[in-house]
């Protein structure tokens, strides 16, 4: 199984290709999740109750995220999780393509995710995994301050306690030398940042942003269902 990596708020092809679809007349296809498990070893038997409650929030949803046919797109019965975030270009389904785009990754995006299709030509299954890293990385833009050259950088998620990190082309951590400031709050605490880099800035060098939560109380909830060690099997089997 092929795997993928992207980073928050960043879009992501997903590609499925098969050699009999050659257009959209008698094809149906459809994109599914399916969630990554992880065994998890824990002590503490209640504690992995809640844990276990906690990450199965994501079961209740459809695991059925597009579905393609009578040659349109259908929205019925959907996971409401990706509404407006994904999409197939139809132009490139001649060519066998049904690559799902993704939009503004999400960490509870992470998952497996299953292409089928079928015609009267033939039938057939992809399946890949997709991992979403842990700090966004927004770009990076160039101004001046007070006649001087700063880079600059603007979180797209929501933090409470933001961790932002400048690199250089070297890798060499140069955070010293940023100063950051709330760009706007929402009423739960978070909020989105700004960055800037007061390290003598060159246009021609690199400058990476990494942008993550700081906070473990407040960290993303990630969709990968915990799967208990073997000695909580009789309580937990139906995982």
């Amino acid at each position: 199984m092929t795997e993928f990596k992207v980073r928050p708020f960043d879009n992501i092809s997903l590609p499925c290709q098969f050699s009999f679809v050659d257009g959209i007349d008698g094809l149906t296809f459809t994109w599914e999740r399916e969630d990554i498990k992880e065994e998890h070893e824990v002590e503490d038997k209640e504690f992995y109750k809640f844990f276990v409650g906690l990450h199965d929030f994501y079961q209740f949803y459809p695991k059925l995220i597009y579905s393609f046919s009578n040659n349109q797109e259908q929205m019925e019965e959907r996971n409401s999780l990706y509404e407006g975030r994904v999409w197939v270009d139809e132009e490139e389904i001649a060519d066998g393509s049904l690559a799902l785009m993704l939009e503004q990754a999400q960490f509870s995006d992470e998952a497996i995710y299953i292409c089928k299709a079928y015609n009267s030509r033939g039938r057939g299954q992809r399946k890949v995994k997709l991992l979403v890293q842990d700090a966004e990385e927004p770009q990076v833009q160039f101004s001046t301050v007070n006649d001087t050259l700063v880079a600059k950088c603007i979180s797209a998620g929501w933090y409470h306690m933001p961790k932002v990190t400048w690199r250089n082309r070297k890798e060499e951590d140069i955070s010293s030398y940023a100063k950051s400031d709330i760009l706007e709050e929402k009423q739960d605490g978070s909020h989105r940042v700004v960055s800037v880099l007061h390290y003598p800035v060159l246009l021609h060098e690199i400058y990476t942003c990494h942008i993550e939560e700081d906070d473990v109380l407040n960290r993303p909830v990630r969709s990968i269902h915990k799967v208990p060690k073997r000695k909580y099997h009789n309580m937990y089997n139906h995982y």
